[in-house]
This record gives structure tokens, C-alpha cells and sequence, in this order.
């Protein structure tokens, strides 16, 4: 029960009954005291049920709660040459023509009258991108950005004025530096704590090709504890805690960019509240009764897939404190390695981005506040596409697709990522010019995919415990109706038979050690008190979760090397190949050098993948995978040993303060998916 307004009370016998409306149902309650006896009960039931249209027509004419009153206020539109201002009775916001962004959302409900935002800059759309090329003469042109605000004066308008509702529009136009055209819209609804935001991009043939690296929506929440005091991302984020304590607490020294050490000790990192995209839902900040929420009703405009990391909400500095708090809507990012959109000269692109949803709830509870949100989230994923937005680039009538996975060497598909995105040929993870859809694979194989835009896609079968893809071109998905792919029957390349194999191939690292506890800065120095003779893995005996650092480091405890140890029956024949899928590489410590048996097989060189290994992200976007092959007869009867190790790897230092000096950049890691070993004969 959201709201409720005691209507009023009856004395019957030696009860006392209230009655209460419940503004969510819209139903009257009876609440009687412990003493009344059932004919009372009865009696009271039959009471409220004659007393039915009475009561509900007290609550509308009645002023008695100012909060269900507002329930049945339309949406107000007033203007002027500087600002639009929306209000329905729960909610006020605040346009500023000049600044083109809201500079005010006040929660009005149950009588009060309190900002959420910073004033001072309040909530604004920007991006980060620019030209392909630059032209090669610059005479006269305007000095080169990749940071833009795009958003002006010139196109705000409102363009819905009504009872139920209310839009504004800002509009930008393509610029020198940035050639894409931008609408961002707002709406406000009857009846809503909360309004929603969306933005359309669209290249016209013929003008300079563009990039976009990321576009996002930015609350800048009200600054420090004054209103808000903890932040709370979803749930099901890797090993983040649900809520937290604004920190709000004095920068000892700056570590890294927006990476500082306070002086509680504590390091602070804004990338250690990241989410994945199938992670995205709910979250925002809490407190003094008030709740401000980002939800998600859809996320299939993402790029990148289910495995792209983003943002969510984080502080940035005041002087030398932590106390301008931010909630982010990262509708596009190339953060953890992603690939930027590109959009060519020739190109006719559009895409609509969002819708987002900005909840305000109230509350004496935290995480009944934070609990609340993440119920309207639901609601709203499961109303999405929304009948009442009009767009053209935002269809109402969706597709699905649906089929049945089986792999041919016998392993389990179920868990394994189905995925719809664009048709080309770049890898589902590092694209961003189409939408993505995915889902997650059901035991026995089956897949349904809903709510698709109709087109033309490519789709994905990810993970299953093989490292390369399954990937079917030209899927058409049409509108109002369900694409049957029938029984997909995925043959991977077949190198022979296992031997053994470490970890699971799924572009994860979660199931070894520390792989679902990454959000630390350091997680180099966790390594040395996790493993503090370094990794030794016996075939057979050792376990992923316990016996495999997730990551390995370009320092070591002891020695520069991991260790894998196992047995064979007999001497092999043939051809061997070890396969290794990397979730993440940044080699600043040389390569990889792979030995069996005490002679060099390899040396392993692979390209920067992304931030994961210095900000904690403990995957990229980019995966690697690469194959070792050479003659199984090195492969002997009996203890066989294999050794991972950087070729510049260097000791750590003893003492923790020393430790304390380095950074993960120049340590360098990888961060391993998982490790194979087979022999064809």
C-alpha cells in the first residue's frame, strides 16, 4: 500500500473502525480494533460494501490528503521566456531554455516542497564523439572537441500540452565537430512520481562521417547528505553491496582519475559501482525519506550487448571532498573496451535511445524506498513499448524469435547467451549502430527473444563452454509475430579430445577466484594475500573457485610463474592445441610465456582489451582467444607441467606501503575466461 488517507472513523459497540483509501488500488480499507467480535467484523464488511461509492466520492471532493489529491491533478504547463515548468501535483520540473536542461525536479507529494537537484547545474544531456577524419584545412574552423553539450535554446519547445500529459522537445542540429542531429525529449504523465527522457540521433546522407563514444543523461543529485544519503545500485551487481553511504568524506590524494584515497581509508572509484546490461534495472540515491531512481523499461537500444559495462551513480569532488552526487544514464558507452559508434559519410542512421524512466518515491525506509523502485521498474519493463509515445522511430508493434539450441560435442547449452544484433560481421559485443536483444538460454536449448524491432539481425549463441560463437545471419524479424528458428544445431571445430580443462568458456571470469568480487581498486595487492605462493593447480585435485586467481598479475608473490600440474596415462600422439580465452589483457609486463615440461612452447603478445584490469571491471568488452598448438608427443607418461608467466614479471614488494606506490596500469594483468587441453590423433 503506496499512499493511504484515513477517511474517517466509526464508533459500533465498543469498536472502533477506520476507514482508509489506498491510492494505488483505489479501494477503502476497514481496519477494527482487536476486540471486535466476528458479527461486528461481518456486520462492518457488509457496512463498507453499501458504503462503497459514498466513501470514493469523499476522497475525490475531499481535502483531507494532499497526496491523493494530487493522484487526480492533470498535468500543468506553464512557460515563459526562459522557462518550462511541468507539474501533476507529484512532481514539479523546471526547463531552462538558455541552459537546455532541467534545472529543477521538486517532489511535491504529501505536501511537501523538496529539491532534488543541484540548481546549479541540474540534469543535462551530453555526449562524447566527433568527425572520422578531420579535414585537412582547418582555416576558420572552430577549435576540435570530443566533449559536447549539444543541446540549445533554438529547439525547445513544448509539443504535448495536455491533461494527461505533458512533452518538451530540445533539438540540436549537426555541428562541425559533431555531425549528428539530436532531439531529446521529456515527458511528464498524470498520475506519475516520475518523468520520462529519450533522445533520437539521425545522420543525413553526405555529411561528414561521425563517432559517437558515448551519450548519456546526467542528474546532478542535491549536493552532499542534504538530501540524499546512501546510493543503491541493483542487486545483482558483481559483489557491489546493495546500498551504501554516500561517502562525503575528505580526499586524502587523488590515486587515478576519479580514483582517490580518503581519509577513512577507503579508496573511492566511481567504476566500482558499474553494472553489466542484463543487469540494468533500478538504482539511484535514498534518504531523509526520498528516494531518486533511474529505471530502465528497456534496454535493447544499448550497445554491446549483455556483457558491456556501464556506469550507474557516483561522486565527484567540492574542493577536497567527496560531495557532488551524480546519477547516470549511459545509453550508450564505450567504457571496459566497447567499441565507439561509426557512422560513414554515406550513411542514413537513426536511433532512438531510451525510453529512461526518472522515479521519485518517499519513504521512512531505505530499502523499502530502494524496493519500491525496483517494483516500478518492473511495472514498466513489462508495459514497454508504451502505447501513448508517438514516434516514428519508436514502433509500437514488436517481434520475437524463438528456438532450440543443440551442440554437437554433447555440452550443455542451457545458461548460454542467445543474442539478436546487427547483421554484420563485427562481433556481437563490439557493436553499436543497431539494437541488441538477448536472453538467456533454458535448460534443454530453448530461447524466446520478445519485443524486437523489426528488421534484419544476426543472432549469437554465446558460452556453453566453447569459445568461439555460433552466429546465423539474415534473421527477419517481422512485426506482431514470433520467427521460428526450429532446431539450431551448432557444430563447433572439433581439436580433439580433452584432456582437462580449467574455468568455463562464457567470457567470464566469476567462477574462479575473486572473479565475482572484483570492484576493488587494488586487486593486485589481493592477489598477494590470496596467494601468497603463487598459483599451483593440480589436475584433478584443485577446484576454479579456489585454486585460480582470477587474474594474473605482471608481479608475483614468489615465483614469476603459474603452475599447472597433471598426469597422463601414456605418451601422446598428434597434434596438441591449449586454448585460452582471455576476458581481459593489458600486457604493460611483456607477454605470456607458456612452457611444458621445462621447454618454451610460446610467447603470447595480445592488445589492450580495455580498462578492466586498472578499474576493476574484471572483464572487457573485446574477448581474445587464442590457440597453442604443437606436437602432443612433449606430452609424456605420467607428471606433465605447464608455466604462465609475464616474460618482464617483477616481485612484488615486501611491505605494504611500498605496495601502496604501484598502480594496476604498469603491473598489468590478464584476466583468464578459461584454459583447454587437447589432442588430436
Amino acid at each position: 500500500m503506496r499512499k493511504v488517507a484515513v477517511i474517517g472513523a466509526v464508533g459500533f459497540y465498543r469498536s472502533e473502525t477506520k476507514m482508509v483509501f489506498n491510492q494505488t488500488s483505489g479501494r477503502v480499507h476497514l481496519f477494527l480494533s482487536d476486540f471486535s467480535s466476528p458479527a461486528e467484523i461481518m456486520f462492518m464488511n457488509h457496512f463498507a460494501a453499501a458504503c462503497w461509492s459514498l466513501m470514493l466520492s469523499i476522497v475525490v471532493l475531499s481535502s483531507i490528503n494532499s497526496t491523493v489529491r494530487a493522484q487526480w491533478t492533470g498535468v500543468t504547463v506553464q512557460e515563459n521566456n526562459t522557462n518550462i515548468i511541468l507539474n501533476n501535483g507529484l512532481i514539479q520540473l523546471t526547463f531552462s531554455k538558455p541552459r537546455a536542461r532541467i534545472t529543477s525536479i521538486i517532489d511535491e507529494m504529501g505536501g511537501r516542497h523538496l529539491e532534488l537537484l543541484d540548481t546549479s547545474i541540474g540534469m543535462y544531456f551530453d555526449a562524447n564523439g566527433g568527425r572520422l577524419r578531420k579535414p585537412r584545412h582547418l582555416n576558420g574552423a572552430p577549435r576540435h572537441q570530443s566533449y559536447f553539450v549539444p543541446l540549445t535554446a533554438r529547439g525547445c519547445r513544448v509539443i504535448r500540452d495536455g491533461d494527461q500529459s505533458a512533452e518538451v522537445i530540445f533539438k540540436a542540429s549537426p555541428s562541425f565537430w559533431f555531425p549528428f542531429a539530436i532531439q531529446a525529449h521529456f515527458e511528464l504523465r498524470r498520475g506519475q512520481s516520475g518523468f520520462y527522457a529519450w533522445v533520437i540521433y539521425h545522420h543525413q546522407p553526405g555529411t561528414p562521417g561521425g563517432s559517437i563514444a558515448q551519450t548519456r543523461f546526467v542528474i546532478k543529485a542535491a549536493d552532499g547528505h542534504s538530501v540524499f544519503t546512501h546510493w543503491a545500485v541493483d542487486k545483482y551487481a558483481v559483489q557491489s553491496p546493495l546500498m551504501g553511504l554516500l561517502p562525503e568524506q575528505r580526499i586524502v590524494k587523488k590515486i587515478q582519475d576519479v580514483t582517490y584515497l580518503l581519509s577513512n581509508h577507503q579508496i573511492w572509484c566511481k567504476y566500482d559501482y558499474c553494472l553489466f546490461n542484463y543487469q540494468f534495472l533500478c538504482y539511484g540515491m535514498a534518504g531523509h525519506d526520498t528516494g531518486l531512481w533511474m529505471t530502465w523499461p528497456s534496454t535493447g537500444f544499448f550497445n554491446g550487448g549483455p556483457l558491456r559495462q556501464e556506469l550507474t551513480v557516483h561522486q565527484q569532488h567540492v574542493g577536497d571532498r567527496l560531495s557532488k552526487n551524480n546519477i547516470l544514464a549511459m545509453v550508450d558507452g564505450a567504457h571496459f573496451g566497447e567499441a565507439a559508434v561509426r557512422v560513414h559519410r554515406a550513411d542514413n542512421w537513426t536511433k532512438f535511445f531510451g525510453p529512461i524512466f526518472v522515479y521519485v518515491n518517499n519513504g521512512p525506509s531505505l530499502m523499502g524506498l530502494y524496493h519500491q523502485a525496483r517494483q516500478v521498474a518492473r511495472q514498466q519493463r513489462a508495459q514497454a513499448p508504451f502505447r501513448w509515445l508517438h514516434s516514428a522511430d519508436y514502433p509500437l508493434a514488436r517481434g520475437s524469435v524463438e528456438g532450440v539450441v543443440h551442440i554437437a560435442n554433447g555440452h550443455n547449452p542451457a545458461g548460454a547467451w542467445a543474442i539478436i544484433s546487427g547483421n554484420g560481421n563485427a562481433d556481437w559485443a563490439m557493436q553499436g549502430r543497431a539494437y541488441n536483444y538477448w536472453t538467456k538460454v533454458k535448460p534443454g536449448g530453448r530461447f524466446v527473444i520478445g519485443k524486437i524491432r523489426p528488421g534484419v539481425y544476426k543472432l549469437s549463441i554465446c558460452g556453453g563452454n566453447e569459445f568461439q560463437d555460433y552466429v546465423q545471419h539474415n534473421i527477419r524479424i517481422g512485426s506482431d509475430r514470433m520467427t521460428n528458428l526450429g532446431m539450431i544445431r551448432w557444430t563447433p571445430a572439433n581439436r580433439g579430445k580433452t584432456l582437462w580443462e580449467i574455468g568455463v568458456a562464457n567470457r567470464s571470469a566469476r567462477e574462479f577466484f575473486d572473479g565475482n568480487n572484483v570492484r576493488h581498486y587494488r586487486n593486485f595487492i589481493r592477489y598477494l594475500k590470496n596467494f601468497p605462493d603463487d598459483v599451483t593447480y593440480t589436475i584433478g585435485r584443485s577446484t576454479p573457485a579456489k585454486d585460480w586467481n582470477f587474474a594474473q598479475w605482471g608481479w608475483y608473490s614468489k615465483k614469476p610463474y603459474w603452475t599447472i600440474k597433471f598426469n597422463l596415462p601414456r605418451q601422446q600422439r598428434g597434434k596438441a592445441t591449449l586454448t585460452f580465452g582471455f576476458c581481459a589483457a593489458l600486457m604493460s609486463r611483456g607477454g605470456l610465456a607458456i612452457t611444458l615440461n621445462g621447454k618454451r612452447i610460446t610467447v603470447l603478445h595480445l592488445p589492450k582489451s580495455g580498462a578492466a584490469v586498472y578499474r576493476s571491471g574484471g572483464q572487457d568488452s573485446k574477448y581474445q582467444v587464442r590457440y597453442v598448438t604443437f606436437n602432443a608427443d612433449l606430452l609424456k607418461a605420467g607428471l606433465n607441467r605447464i608455466t604462465l608467466g609475464f616474460t618482464r614479471a617483477f616481485k612484488a614488494p615486501a611491505t605494504y606501503a611500498q605496495q601502496m606506490r604501484y598502480h594496476p596500469t604498469p603491473v598489468g594483468a590478464v584476466i583468464y575466461d578459461a584454459i583447454r587441453l587437447q589432442v588430436m590423433r
